[in-house]
């Protein structure tokens, strides 16, 4: 099978697609929409896409572009642990005065930067290994953040080791595909919904649909809806299958109460690598 990922080779989701599909061919793609496009249109049978970071939160582009779409279903996660380093052609920091990633390393990074080297320009790319190619190619007054695959592939020097701010730094992985993922027993469901309009006591009335049914939120948040101010669209994850009696039962109210109920997919519960 194909699985498209953001590239180019050595970048995290890269590293998220070896190690949730070892046999599969690894087709890189430059943006999260263009996985989204290629696996909607049947181009690619997969795709693997970061939606949530464990310091930064939510991967906007990644739940507004799911949203979209008409035939993709969420078939697997996976949970990776993220070891950024501060990687360079030269030998000493203080000889950069920029480095570059990809806007979620940044922002993972930016206390880091802040506190120890403010006068360096952070400048976002597509990729973290884009960024290892950028600082290759533009020599030692630039730097890339990435992981140490990058440094060790692209000739990179590792300057500074572990400049995430936080240290239990993990970033969680969706893989989507056409097709429903059968009932295993651990599984997880993802769905949005939104309300015909603002009302005291509509998420309330979700949410005791699941307290009722004891089914455990795994995820909870909100999203500007895009159409006027104060319409949101919330997004939960929940445990259990979309299958499972309990389920059925809670989406089906769910489904009377809300104006769109959008099932993304139900899945096998992830593991951390």
């Amino acid at each position: 099978m194909e699985l498209g990922y953001l590239g180019p080779i050595g970048s995290f989701s890269y590293m998220g697609a070896s190690y949730y599909a070892p046999e599969d061919v690894l087709v890189a793609k430059n943006t999260f929409r263009e996985i989204i496009k290629a696996v909607e249109e049947g181009n690619l049978e997969k795709g693997i896409l970061p939606i949530e970071n464990s310091t930064e939160g939510v991967v906007t582009q990644v739940v507004d572009g799911l949203m979209d779409t008409d035939t993709i279903k969420i078939q697997g996660e996976l949970i990776l642990k993220i070891h950024h380093h501060l990687l360079s052609v030269g030998k000493e920091v203080e000889e950069l005065l920029y480095v570059l990633s990809h806007p979620q390393a940044l922002h993972q990074c930016r206390e880091y930067f802040a506190k120890n080297y403010p006068n360096i320009t952070l400048l976002p790319c597509e990729s973290t290994s884009q960024a290892c190619e950028i600082a290759r190619e533009k020599g030692k007054e630039y730097g890339a953040i990435a992981n140490s695959w990058c440094a060790e592939k692209k000739g990179l020097r590792v300057i500074h080791s572990n400049i995430q701010d936080n240290l239990h730094n993990q970033t969680r992985f969706i893989i989507i595909g056409r097709k429903e993922t059968m009932v295993t027993g651990k599984d997880k469901t993802s769905i949005a919904f939104s309300f015909h309009e603002d009302y005291p006591g509509n998420l309330y009335r979700v949410l005791k649909e699941f307290a009722e049914e004891r089914v455990n939120l795994t995820r909870i948040e909100s999203r500007p809806a895009k159409t006027e101010l104060g319409k949101y669209i919330f997004y939960i994850d929940f445990h259990g299958h979309q299958r499972d009696i309990k389920s059925i039962k809670v989406l089906n109210n769910i489904e009377k109460i809300t104006n769109k109920l959008k099932i993304f997919g139900s899945y096998p519960v992830g593991e951390i690598v």
